[in-house]
């Protein structure tokens, strides 16, 4: 089979995996993005190392070249996907000497790289980038690299300014980036073109760099969620989740505007009054301790209503019925799971970054081993035919797990609402006017800091 056969076979297989890893993409500001055809530079934070690229495609649903690092392309399976996705090597000077790294050439090796981008960009093409040039998990931006703007200039010198490049910056916010099956939001802001830098590009080349670099971080921090520390930009999702002023039942659009705002007024609030700050902080820790030792996930559990009994019968029939196939599904594929997650954890260390893409990438490992090896098994104990059966099943058996547990959560979710209204109602109303009491102080406090 040719490359031109499997690169789009390994790019539709990666992707959804990946959607499957993060069943929940959505996009705010898709009706300000180019046009198809447009050449387009998107600008974005990096807080998941390569799964960013492949989250940016699905969302978009297309497809978008990126930079790799050089070491990645040397390695067999890496390599071959990263391939698969049109990336192109960038050369880091820290990697000097390594294996697919530079040899104290990583200057001119990157030029090679940049002419790349911008044959790419003159031709129509569309390109990831990531203007901090490392990714993290830092609660704020960090200083913005130069080499963006010097791809977008140059592409748009080269073909007399007339390319029509749009640099398009776009927020990731990722409800829990290492979390299997969790949710991702993209923010796209408004696009810009080069066109009015032609002048000052001609006349000072250095300056229109540093302008446009300037303008993209501007860009950026529009869209990119932002804090003072790790523990404030952890925190105020959660908070902002459970004081929604329109409820437990909104977007992830909506749920992200409520934060933003929570998180410039509570950053207000840390100058004007900081022991207002503590008090509602502690609150929401209180609240959230009490929940837990309840064993209530969230305080919109005690506030479901008696409607949602329609939804607790077939869920309740579908865990039932499904268990047998759930069952298997969990016996043949929970080991090599846990082990990827396990592995990741233990490689990675600290740095969160790269957890979800080793996750990603040791599950479909660890686990296709393991239904390799328990069809054979069976195949011995039994036959050919039935390990091929087993193999063959291991698919959508563990996709049956995975929603049976999915359903097991939300049944749990359900239920523990329902039998605290019924066994401890006043302590459950007390539960329900704390959430109102902590919910009207954030509006109130959002309200006096817009």
């Amino acid at each position: 089979m040719t490359k031109n056969k499997i690169y789009p076979l390994l790019r539709r297989v990666i992707l959804w995996l990946v959607h499957l890893f993060y069943p929940r993409i959505e996009i705010v500001g898709q009706q300000s993005l180019p046009a198809d055809g447009a050449p387009v530079i998107y600008v974005l934070n990096h807080p998941n190392g390569l799964l960013d690229s492949l989250i940016l495609m699905i969302g978009l649903r297309q497809n978008v070249s990126f930079l790799a690092k050089s070491t990645l392309f040397v390695l067999p399976l890496p390599g071959a996907l990263i391939k698969a996705f049109g990336a192109l090597p960038i050369y880091l000077r820290r990697e000097d000497g390594k294996w697919g790294g530079p040899k104290g050439d990583a200057k001119e090796r990157n030029e090679k790289t940049f002419a790349r981008c911008r044959k790419l960009l003159r031709d129509g093409g569309r390109i990831a980038l990531f203007p901090e040039g490392t990714t993290h998990s830092r609660p704020k931006l960090l200083p913005m690299k130069t080499g963006t703007a010097r791809i977008a200039l140059g592409a748009e010198s080269e073909a007399n300014w007339q390319a029509g490049i749009q640099i398009v910056p776009v927020g990731l916010w990722y409800e829990q980036k290492t979390r299997f099956r969790s949710s991702v939001l993209l923010v796209a802001g408004q696009p810009f073109s080069l066109k009015n830098y032609a002048e000052a590009y001609a006349a000072d080349p250095v300056q229109a760099v540093d302008s446009v670099t300037r303008r993209i971080k501007d860009s950026l921090d529009y869209v990119v969620l932002q804090a003072e520390n790790s523990d404030l930009l952890a925190a105020i999702p959660l908070l902002a989740a459970w004081t929604a002023p329109k409820g437990k039942n909104i977007g992830l659009a909506e749920e992200h505007e409520w934060t933003a705002k929570v998180l410039a007024a509570f950053k207000e609030l840390r100058h004007k009054d900081p022991e207002q700050l503590a008090a509602i902080a502690l609150r929401a820790q209180q609240l959230a301790a009490t929940l837990a030792r309840l064993g209530i996930s969230d305080p919109w559990a005690l506030e479901t209503p008696d409607p949602q009994r329609a939804k607790l019968a077939p869920l309740m029939a579908f865990t039932a019925l499904s268990f047998p196939f759930a069952a298997l599904g969990y016996v043949m594929s929970y080991l090599p799971y846990r082990l990827a997650g396990i592995s990741a954890n233990t490689i990675i260390g600290k740095n969160k970054t790269q957890v979800g893409a080793l996750k990603l990438a040791g599950g479909i490992l660890f686990t296709l081993i393991a239904w390799i090896l328990e069809a054979r098994f069976i195949a011995k104990k039994f036959s050919r035919r039935w390990g091929a059966l087993l193999f063959v099943a291991a698919l959508p058996l563990a996709y049956i797990s995975l929603l049976w547990g999915e359903g097991v959560i939300e049944l749990q979710r359900l239920i523990t609402g329902r039998w605290l209204n019924r066994t401890d109602q006043e302590l459950a109303d007390l539960l329900v006017a704390e959430r109102h009491a902590l919910a009207q102080e954030v509006l109130d406090v959002v309200e006096q800091n817009q």
